[in-house]
């Protein structure tokens, strides 16, 4: 089975592109599978497509959103490789690949990998966001033979959007396995390793926080990520007087040695899919403090592998850390469950599978 495994633009760190790069490698878990990765790339804005260079995926340029040669070189492309299958990712991949059908450009078997609806970052974009998403929806039910959900909750949207169900298969995420290092530090270090937007919650950590830090509890606080908040939380941080002890650290390519380093790792998502940064949290054992949105709860069982709190509450957010920040047993016994459960059910061993099996089961093989 040879499929063209195809993302629209590729940014470091965001959950999609890690498992655009895991997909490439769906070939060393079955050799009757052959992948081949495309990227359309926008030249003008900051990728990171060195990932790309390095696993040999083919780059097709844009000069911007309003250039259309993408179509005819992805159509050649298709017709000279001649996949069984094209495997597309996130809102921009199935809209692509509706923009193909609708130019005649494409006939093989469509399967849409879906990461979430379009949220729009700014308000001219959220004005489109309903638009965006009807297309998206649009094209699952005309195009792709199958959708493959991270999780729930997304199949749930899906479904919502007027799929039917027999087209939806949900496939969790999963990331390569490590041996974890145990964190020594005098100080206990709460980190966050995830994109800087604003589904992520991240002033209401800071405002707990705040309330932490005035209560006198010591702590230090590693913001690891890049995205379009970044400023306005480096802003909040100083009027909260934390910038002390909350350091901003931008994209690293260590997050496993940063989080092997941490002592607990809070994510306040708005909202959330089957998120990696969870899994890379939990790979690591450590104690986590999540939201109770999407799929975190089906990683995460409240006082079983971690503390679940309701988004958009500062208060519980700090009641949560603090309980850990206090009772260092605490912080190993959640620790030492997720990382148990980790290994069970979401190693990338265990994605790879589940997404052959369906890629298989979509186009008859």
């Amino acid at each position: 089975m040879k499929v063209l495994n195809l993302i629209w633009g590729f940014s470091l760190g965001a959950g999609i592109d890690k498992c655009f790069l895991t997909y490439h490698g769906l070939s060393a878990e079955d050799s009757s599978v052959e992948v081949l990765s495309v990227c359309i790339n926008l030249k003008n804005l900051d990728s990171h497509i060195e990932p790309l260079r390095e696993i040999g995926a083919v780059i097709i340029d844009i000069n911007s959103r309003k250039d259309f040669s993408w179509i005819g070189k992805l159509h050649s492309l298709i017709l000279k490789e001649r996949p069984d299958l094209v495997f597309t990712h996130g809102f921009n991949g199935a809209i692509m690949m509706g923009i193909m059908r609708m130019f005649g450009r494409c006939h093989v078997p469509v399967v849409c990998s879906n990461h979430g609806r379009y949220t729009g970052p700014t308000p001219f974009r959220r004005l489109v966001e309903p638009m965006v998403n009807r297309l998206m929806y649009i094209t699952y039910q005309t195009v792709a033979v199958s959708v493959i959900c991270v999780d729930g909750s997304g199949r749930e949207e899906v479904l919502s959007g007027g799929v039917p169900p027999d087209k939806i298969t949900v496939v969790h995420n999963g990331i390569p396995d490590r041996t974890p290092a145990v964190a020594h530090n005098a100080v206990p270090e709460i980190i966050t390793a995830s994109r800087i937007s604003v589904e992520k919650g991240l002033n209401h950590l800071l405002q707990a926080l705040a309330i932490i830090k005035d209560k006198g509890i010591p702590f230090r606080y590693r913001m690891i990520g890049e995205g379009p908040e970044l400023n306005n939380m480096k802003q909040l941080a100083g009027q909260l007087q934390l910038t002390d002890c909350v350091q901003f650290e931008g994209f690293r390519s260590d997050v496993p040695e940063c989080l092997d380093q941490a002592d607990i790792f809070a994510l306040p998502s708005l909202r959330e899919y089957h998120s990696i940064a969870v899994l890379e949290a939990m790979r690591a054992a450590k104690a986590i403090v999540a939201t109770n949105v999407g799929g975190n709860c089906e990683s995460v069982t409240d006082e079983c592998q971690g503390l679940i709190v309701p988004p958009a509450d500062s208060e519980a957010l700090a009641a949560a850390i603090e309980r850990l920040l206090s009772d260092s047993a605490l912080r190993r016994t959640l620790g030492d469950a997720p990382r148990r459960r980790f290994v069970d059910e979401f190693t990338e061993s265990a994605m790879k599978r589940g997404i052959i099996n369906a890629l298989k089961k979509a186009v008859g093989k």
